[in-house]
């Protein structure tokens, strides 16, 4: 490759650390709380870091620390925002005397997610490549067309990692980060936190499903309002994140907020006529930079003030 990428040279790190230096410690930092690994040697796979940590003791026991690497075959592909696949095929080899002595091939999936400053690997997939003749051909398998069922799911598991399991909104850490990504580039945004008011209630008169219903009714509300290039996201309970970036005009947004919260009058009115409820907004409009957690106090101070008045409304501030 012409120019390495922050995907490779995650790939090289986890590498380096396994096989040169024997480093248990620094391949689970470089490793995601729910990292999903498979294919090890006939082993179960392991679903956490806990159980992948059982796994890296054992095998860097066994493995020699003369050994050595190479890379064939790199391929890596973006496949959801702050998700990203790379396939390659892992030679290791002994310099015995100058002469190589081989030791193993594998075909090698990882899984790379971006955890706010830092890109960690979510999931390992090793399949041993037995027939040598054959090297490059798991590539050619997996890649270009991606019609590979292994592939597939794994593009399937990453996506899903990053979404919220009743809204498909994306979950708060895949959010955070698409939010901080956007804040290092500069430019005038939006940040916009949403309550739903006295949604206790719906779950008391009419029970959980029903306020599943609700929250799915508000997501797909909001997804359908703003662009697909904006950031929403289930902060969790019934808190819901807009960010809007790049965003020059106020009033278009607020205008938004009137048609959402209009819809969602009348949706209580219609199917939860025994309660009363609305979406109370704060905002930010800002082009300043700040921290997720900064954004989030300042609304959530801005949104009260609005529950204060009653709820059922919006106040952008500006700075």
């Amino acid at each position: 490759m012409a120019e390495k990428s922050f995907v490779y040279e995650t790939l090289l790190r986890f590498l380096d650390g396994y096989f040169i230096h024997g480093d248990r410690e620094a391949v689970l930092q470089m490793s995601a709380e729910d990292i999903y690994c498979i294919g090890v040697q006939g082993e179960a796979p392991a679903f956490n870091r806990e159980e992948f940590d059982r796994l890296l003791r054992r095998h860097i026991a066994e493995s020699s620390s003369a050994a050595v690497y190479e890379v064939n075959g790199y391929r890596e592909k973006k496949i959801s925002p702050g998700n990203w696949v790379c396939y390659s095929e892992i030679e290791t080899y002994m310099d015995i005397d100058g002469e190589k002595l081989n030791l193993s091939w594998w075909g090698m999936t990882l899984g790379i997610q971006q955890v706010r400053e830092e890109y960690k690997i979510s999931l390992i997939h090793l399949s041993e490549m037995k027939n040598w003749a054959k090297r490059g051909e798991a590539l050619r398998k997996l890649y270009p067309d991606g019609e590979n069922p292994f592939i597939e799911s794994l593009y399937r598991h990453l996506e899903e990692s990053s979404r919220d399991s009743l809204t498909g909104l994306y979950n708060r850490q895949t959010g955070e980060n698409l939010i901080c990504q956007a804040l290092d580039n500069g430019g005038e945004y939006i940040f916009l936190l949403m309550d739903i008011d006295n949604f206790k209630a719906v779950n008391d008169v009419y029970g959980h499903l029903k306020g599943d219903i609700m929250l799915k009714y508000v997501a797909d509300k909001i997804r359908k309002s703003f662009r697909d290039t904006d950031v929403i996201f289930r902060l969790g309970g019934d808190e819901f994140v807009v960010f809007i970036y790049p965003c020059k005009n106020r009033q278009a947004i607020e205008k938004k907020l009137e048609k959402i919260m209009e819809d969602y009058d009348r949706n209580i009115q219609e199917e939860f006529p025994h309660i009363s409820s609305a979406l109370s907004w704060g905002g930010v409009f800002s082009e300043k930079k700040r921290t997720f957690t900064e954004l989030y106090q300042r609304a959530d101070k801005i949104m009260y003030q609005v529950k204060r008045r009653g709820g059922k409304g919006y106040l952008i501030e500006e700075d």
